[in-house]
């Protein structure tokens, strides 16, 4: 759980880091739709990035929550639960563990 810092309008409530709940707080709070289809620039306190993206939500876990993932076959770290997930397709001890 960590403090959104979304500057346009600071609320000072807390969200789970969980890109789910990272766009259901954005829409609800902050009147922002982060999908695809409507790419947002960051307006989180600080961030350097201007441009606008196509998934916001994956940016704020990743880069200002630092939301850090850990394969449980080789202890190998990833920032993000896709990069897990296709670190996952190739992982040695898990293909090893299904043989």
């Amino acid at each position: 759980v960590r403090s959104c810092a979304w500057i346009d309008q600071p609320c000072g409530l807390f969200i789970e880091v969980d890109k789910i709940r990272i766009d259901d707080h954005l829409w609800f709070w902050h009147g922002v739709e982060p999908t695809r289809t409507t790419p947002s620039s960051c307006r989180f306190k600080g961030c350097p990035d201007t441009e606008t993206m196509k998934f916001l939500s994956r940016h704020i876990e990743g880069i200002h929550f630092s939301a850090s993932y850990r394969c449980p076959y080789c202890k190998k770290l990833s920032s993000r639960t896709d990069s897990l997930t296709r670190h996952q397709k190739g992982c040695k001890p898990l293909l090893a563990s299904r043989a």
